[in-house]
């Protein structure tokens, strides 16, 4: 068989059995890796062979973000960014410039601020939004996902007053006269959200495609898009993308766990769709935000999104419909609650679901023990490991701060971690920064080669798909980014700033930087 594409002259590196080894040939035919090697692969040139000089550039997989909240990053993206708002004042001028070109009746949206770096310290408050936004509905979210403060309009819309008890898992925020201060927490954010109107299939198709296109931009060709309450209108928009040829990134589409009785009377399994498209696990919430003091530990009280005997009851039935389950948990107990649900229903290891703990952001040793012998996978974040380990270590205890994004002790323990953005909690979903601070975490230290593999194979691995994608050996999908200059002939503190020159899916370009 002669190549469709021959790459020549380069620094390829396959991240598979190989490790960091660099190849300077790669030949691709039928959106497939056909081998790998020096200049004998000019022996696959044919007539119609297609042919990149490289030029010394450095090639490697396409990244793979399993967690990554696409649809909301889209949808949010036609609000107000807050990002980096260093006062109150600053946020309500933002919220103004953007209700200005908003029609009327229509809700205003904000979200990223963090009152880590506003002036006050705070976030603000439900008078201080109906200041920028008067009679019109409006709420702005927290960077971290855990939190938001709607305005008097919003609670109006959602029919919520002082009376209004707290819901399951969440709480209303209220002033010292029991009057509502606009804050939402944890499930108290959906009181308001699920009465905004709904949002034009046209807005949310256009979201989600330039949410695509930002994660092509930065070398990701395949995302586990984490879910949104929107599912039939969300997979709409995905297979709308993928009929036109519009779709530039792989999707394993997550699915609410409120959905699970139709998923399964319906048949649905994980893995299954298309080869652009699949259905991913089910998502659950247990516990929440670091930053929100919401997570569930094993040694005070605790405030479950999905308390124990619910989570045990819901991994049981998705087990059995041949369903993967990826539960959000922060805390130590609410792992442990995971975990405990999982070796409940698999105990024998006839099915492997591969069932993921997200974020697993405190993992105490017995825990990572429990976590390899149940075969589940941890998906994190390892930008937390910089911004987030000394402050959740100072609240956790003494001590507790190595167990706090353990990477290096989670794979020395047998269990496969994969790296994610978790896009928009980070704003930009570029790998670089991440890897680099694994590499250089001064705690638990990657290898360059873990850190990558983290960010790719590992990502395949809990979609099922380690041995289609995520290194470029033979026989693998040619999915991959090249780089003007090798990242890793580069230090560690310049990867932050790395950008693809190049990327393709299945041998076929999806973006070219134009600078």
């Amino acid at each position: 068989m002669k190549a469709d594409l021959l790459l020549t002259g380069g620094r390829v590196r396959t991240l598979g059995r190989s490790g960091l080894r660099v190849f300077s040939h790669l030949a691709i035919g039928g959106g497939l890796v056909l081998a790998v090697g020096g200049e004998e692969l000019l022996g696959l040139k044919g007539p119609k062979t297609r042919v990149l000089k490289l030029g010394g550039a450095a090639v490697l997989p396409g990244f793979n973000d399993p967690h990554a909240h696409v649809v909301y990053h889209g949808l949010s993206s036609f609000g107000a960014d807050l990002t980096g708002s260093r006062s109150i004042a600053e946020l309500q001028a933002r919220l103004r410039v953007v209700a200005n070109r908003l029609r009327p009746g229509e809700w205003l949206l904000g979200r990223g601020y963090s009152e880590l770096e506003l002036a006050e310290g705070r976030p603000p408050t439900r008078a201080e939004l109906d200041a920028a936004t008067r009679d019109r509905p409006a709420f702005v979210d927290h960077r971290g996902g855990h939190s938001r403060v709607a305005n008097s309009a919003a609670l109006a819309a959602a029919g919520l007053g002082p009376a209004s008890p707290d819901p399951p898992g969440g709480a209303l925020g209220r002033g010292a006269d029991g009057s509502l201060d606009g804050q939402l927490r944890e499930a108290a954010m959906r009181m308001v959200a699920d009465h905004q109107p709904p949002v034009p299939f046209e807005r949310r198709l256009a979201g989600v495609e330039a949410t695509l296109r930002l994660l092509s931009s930065r070398g990701i060709t395949s995302v586990g898009a984490a879910v949104n309450r929107g599912f039939a209108d969300d997979h709409r928009a995905y297979a709308l993308l993928a009929e036109s040829g519009r779709l530039r990134v792989r999707v394993n589409e997550f699915l609410s766990w409120e959905l699970l009785p139709s998923l399964r009377e319906l048949g649905f399994a994980s893995g299954s769709a298309g080869e652009l498209v699949r259905f991913g696990p089910v998502k659950v919430f247990v516990d929440g935000g670091a930053g929100s003091g919401s997570a569930a530990f094993r040694d005070r009280p605790q405030t479950w999104r999905t308390p124990p005997a619910e989570l045990a009851a819901l991994v049981s039935e998705a087990h059995a419909g041949g369903l993967q389950v990826a539960a959000h948990c922060i805390g130590d107990a609410a792992i442990e609650s995971m975990v405990g649900a999982v070796e409940a229903v698999q105990a024998d290891r006839s099915a492997d679901r591969r069932h993921r703990v997200e974020h697993c952001t405190y993992c105490p040793p017995d825990l990572r023990s429990r976590l390899a012998g149940a075969g589940m996978a941890a998906v994190m974040q390892p930008l937390f490991s910089s911004f987030g380990r000394a402050r959740l270590g100072a609240e956790i205890g003494p001590g507790a701060e190595r167990d706090v994004a353990a990477h290096r002790d989670l794979l020395r323990d047998g269990v496969r971690i994969a790296f994610s953005s978790d896009l928009p909690v980070v704003p930009d979903p570029n790998p670089w920064p991440g890897i680099s601070a694994a590499v250089t975490d001064p705690k638990q230290p990657l290898s360059a080669l873990q850190a990558l593999r983290a960010y790719t194979v590992a990502g395949a691995w809990t979609s099922f798909e380690e041995i289609r994608k995520g290194t470029l050996e033979a026989g693998r999908l040619a999915d991959f980014q090249v780089y003007d200059r090798d990242p890793l002939e580069q230090p560690p503190g310049e990867w932050p700033a790395l950008r693809p020159r190049l990327v393709a899916l299945a041998g076929r370009p999806v973006f070219r930087r134009s600078v």
